[in-house]
């Protein structure tokens, strides 16, 4: 992996930025054989789950996925306004 981030090194704050990004989730996706459409279905249904304990600011909803190691990690970013407790 470390190869990989060397060879497609670019200045942050670029479009090439995002396309490597896309590129990392799409290899990460490939790896996982996950179905398409799959983790769009995921990232929604972990949305409403947290909807249901906080108040959510949903345009600054992130979600991330990233390989660690042979392994991949979904990280999920939510801004809470407040407790529905």
């Amino acid at each position: 992996m470390q190869l990989f981030d060397w060879l497609f090194k670019v200045p942050n704050g670029t479009a090439a930025v995002t396309a490597k990004d896309r590129m990392r989730n799409m290899l990460v996706h490939d790896r996982l054989e996950l179905p398409a459409g799959k983790l769009e279905v995921l990232e929604e249904e972990l949305t409403a789950v947290v909807a249901r304990y906080f108040d959510l600011e949903p345009d600054t909803t992130r979600f991330d996925l990233q390989q660690m190691d042979r392994k991949a990690a979904l990280i999920a970013n939510f801004r809470l306004v407040r407790s529905k407790c």
